[in-house]
């Protein structure tokens, strides 16, 4: 189990975020009404991240 902690503390959030756009692109592309919002919503989650730490980086 302690080979798996750190690979997912440093790699957890970007296939989350990975995970998410994918699903957004596919669910953009696939479906439509309720699909298209869960697309936007699921798309804007990397800007959402990038604009936070662009804004209000660590360190």
């Amino acid at each position: 189990m302690t080979l798996r902690t750190p690979f997912l503390r440093v790699w957890g959030a970007p296939l989350l975020i990975a995970a998410l756009t994918l699903f957004g692109l596919l669910a953009a592309l696939l479906g439509t009404g309720a699909w298209h919002w869960m697309a936007w919503a699921t798309l804007a989650v990397p800007v959402v991240v990038g604009l936070r730490f662009w804004v209000a980086p660590r360190g």
